[in-house]
């Protein structure tokens, strides 16, 4: 019965060593990235999306400045925050997320110049700002192909 029992634990610690030779560490930080850490940012920018969906339907500036102060804004901080919680252990998955502090600085910054010139009737303002968030528009792709190209290394696919 002890040769038994001993063969059995062998058995199991010999399974459990060889789990742990299998692991790729990038991939498991990938994933945790995807499906755990980001989870609550993505959520906030399809809010985002929803928000600026909305603009079609305001009338005049008033209300323009409303939505940018009173949601587009705090959103944007949000989720700054949210990212600067999320840890990667491994350089690739930094890079990620460092890609998608670049959309949100640029989208802040843009949406912050927008509603200033909103406020103060610069027309030449709301341009720079415009350029702004084309950069984040720009530094999303990126994102978006880093991940994807990232996912692909490690035989992982990426779903929208």
């Amino acid at each position: 019965m002890k040769k038994i029992m001993a063969l059995l634990l062998a058995v199991l610690m010999m399974m459990v060593m060889l789990t742990g030779c299998g692991n790729d560490p990038v991939a498991e930080d990938l994933e945790k990235f995807i499906n755990t850490d980001m989870v609550e940012v993505n959520a906030k920018y399809e809010d985002l999306k929803a928000e600026m969906n909305k603009w079609d339907s305001i009338k005049d500036d008033q209300g323009l400045i409303s939505s940018i102060k009173d949601n587009v804004l705090p959103n944007i901080e949000e989720s700054l925050e949210l990212l600067s919680q999320i840890e990667p252990k491994t350089e690739e998955v930094k890079a990620i997320k460092e890609k998608y502090k670049k959309v949100l600085d640029s989208y802040k910054e843009g949406y912050q110049g927008i509603l200033s010139a909103l406020e103060t009737n610069e027309e030449a303002a709301v341009e720079e700002a415009g350029k702004k968030i084309d950069e984040g528009v720009k530094y999303l792709d990126e994102y978006n192909q880093a991940l994807e190209d990232l996912a692909k290394e490690k035989d992982m696919e990426v779903s929208y």
